[in-house]
């Protein structure tokens, strides 16, 4: 067997994003999978395009492996042979797989393998290895389940070893919030800050979009936005009078003529913006904005700048990666530099905000707080895992500050005196 497989993304007339898995040889859609998928993760679970999405592209490696290791899994399933553990090991191997983004050249396929060059590519992350044999297992059971309509007891105990042994091999998941603490510091601030000034010798975007761009990071770092968020913002959430942006959620906007939709993840609600902000988000909407040719057609408020066949659409999730791309590329102190760890910046800004206050609010107030301004549901434990974070923070520096004190000697094995 040599095909391979991939998704496709349309919209249906509802304005409902979905997806499907495809044969590329045929473009053609796989059928168990999509079944699977529809009957499974869409309708059964209510989770959002993105979710679905990323469950297809799990089954997509799925595929991969069996069509490389020339398994025919519904015979497998027929005949009752299911897998071997050495084959369980190989799936788990497997999909720890980077893959190809782009069609490998022939000349290229004549010196290695295809093998060879998905190895090269490297390793995923752990948590989409925990995501990928989950979704895997799920599927291997609900397949061998709808093949074997009536499966004795041995049968059904058989089918859900598959379940459990494909999961007893997914990797460690490390908790959400353990490694919180990514904000980037003052330094890089002051270099962010400069590289997005408008007229700087070091802002690397043309005068028609560097107010846009500017105002992208701006919103990011005093709103603490995610990129959904920030990319669902249209004209009318905002007020100028009042100073405010409202962040709503749109799932399966109609209007909204980008297939893979931005979405808001957080609870909607309104945030205030400061005199400075409002008045820089005014002048961008009445004086370059209204400038974009088709720009009128849609109320989103950040749209395509550049002439072709999607100046004024809204800006896509790619054209908002590709700004942070470009800032992070200016400065060697913005090299790790991403739209969310402006977020976090604002969870380290707002609790040195609170510890710098004489009189703070309890720290359950403070929770409350930074639950509601992030779109977090109260009592969620996001918010207290920053204030955690912090007070370990505070204490570290405390520590190391009393043991450089004049009046506190360390142990002599600790020592670097000789």
């Amino acid at each position: 067997m040599n095909g391979d497989y991939g998704t496709t993304v349309f919209v249906m007339d509802s304005g409902e994003r979905y997806c499907l898995v495809i044969d590329k040889a045929t473009g053609l859609p796989v059928f168990h999978p999509n079944l699977f998928l529809t009957t499974q993760v869409r309708n059964t679970k209510s989770n959002s395009f993105s979710s679905i999405s990323s469950a297809a592209n799990s089954l997509v490696v799925l595929l991969r492996f069996l069509d490389r290791r020339t398994i025919d899994l519904e015979q497998r399933v027929i005949n009752r042979t299911f897998f071997e553990v050495h084959e369980l090991d190989d799936l788990r191997d497997f999909t720890q797989r980077k893959f190809l983004s782009s069609p490998v050249d022939d000349s290229v396929l004549s010196m290695f393998s295809l093998e060879e060059l998905e190895e090269a590519e490297g390793c995923v992350e752990s948590s989409t290895q925990y995501n990928r044999l989950t979704i895997i297992a799920e599927y291997l059971k609900w397949f061998t389940s709808h093949i074997i309509s009536r499966p004795s007891t041995i049968e059904s105990k058989q089918i859900d070893a598959i379940e459990t042994q494909i999961k007893s091999r997914r990797p460690s998941r490390k908790g959400r919030n353990n490694d919180i603490d990514r904000s980037i510091d003052d330094i890089q601030l002051d270099a962010l800050f400069e590289v997005i000034r408008i007229g700087s010798e070091q802002n690397p975007f043309t005068a028609e979009v560097q107010r846009r761009n500017r105002l992208i990071v701006l919103l990011l770092y005093h709103l603490g936005l995610r990129g959904g968020e920030l990319l669902n913002i249209k004209v009318s959430d905002i007020d100028f009078s009042k100073h405010q942006v409202k962040v709503i959620r749109r799932a399966d906007e109609k209007d909204d003529p980008r297939v893979n939709e931005p979405n808001v993840k957080t609870l909607e609600r309104t945030l205030p913006v400061s005199e400075t902000l409002s008045k820089e988000l005014h002048d961008y909407v009445t004086i370059d904005r209204r400038m974009v040719p088709n720009a009128k057609r849609n109320n989103f408020l950040f749209v395509t700048h550049k002439s072709g066949p999607t100046v004024g659409q809204p800006i896509s999730k790619s054209g908002y990666h590709k700004v942070m791309t470009v800032v992070k590329a200016v400065s060697p102190k913005l090299y790790a530099l991403t739209g969310h760890k402006l977020r976090h910046t604002w969870n380290r800004k707002f609790s040195e905000l609170m510890d710098s206050m004489d009189n703070p609010p309890s720290e359950e107030r403070q929770e409350q707080i930074r639950s509601y301004l992030m779109g977090w549901k109260p009592g969620s434990g996001s918010a207290a895992h920053y204030n955690k974070r912090f007070r370990q923070e505070q204490a570290n520096k405390a520590a190391l500050a009393l043991q450089e004190s004049s009046g506190t000697r360390l142990p002599k094995d600790l020592r670097n005196d000789e």
